[in-house]
């Protein structure tokens, strides 16, 4: 059973648990996806931006949900473009064979487009199926 991190905006919290429980029946182990926090209390974000970084580093696989957000299609945060870069230059570095997808292309309008599309060209992400 391979591990799997869901990553994106917790904004989509309901069409998160959908995403989750399709891989689950698909035999995957989820191990971490976007949760609704209380970011008033610094902590408890720090915390959970902490243990998401942590479990970065124990799956076998990235699944960065860009849903449209913002009038954006296939939206891509700071944050997020941060967390598969990071899966990105792990695998680079280690040779790792960690599967890193996006749940759809973004438009031209998402600051990270250029990035994304070399991502994909290279073989470093690729879009989910």
């Amino acid at each position: 059973m391979r591990k799997i991190v869901i990553a994106g905006s917790a904004k989509f919290y309901k069409e998160v648990q959908k995403i989750k429980e399709a891989l689950e029946k698909r035999e995957y182990e989820v191990i971490d996806y976007p949760k609704k926090i209380n970011d008033t209390i610094e902590m408890e974000y720090k915390y959970a931006y902490e243990l998401f970084y942590e479990n970065l580093n124990k799956t076998d696989d990235l699944l960065l949900l860009n849903f449209d957000k913002n009038g954006i299609e296939g939206y891509i945060g700071y944050e997020a473009f941060a967390e598969m870069s990071y899966l990105v230059a792990k695998k680079i570095q280690n040779k790792t064979n960690q599967k890193i997808y996006i749940y759809k292309m973004p438009s031209k309008e998402v600051g990270c487009y250029q990035e994304i599309n070399h991502f994909i060209k290279l073989g470093y992400i690729e879009l989910f199926k």
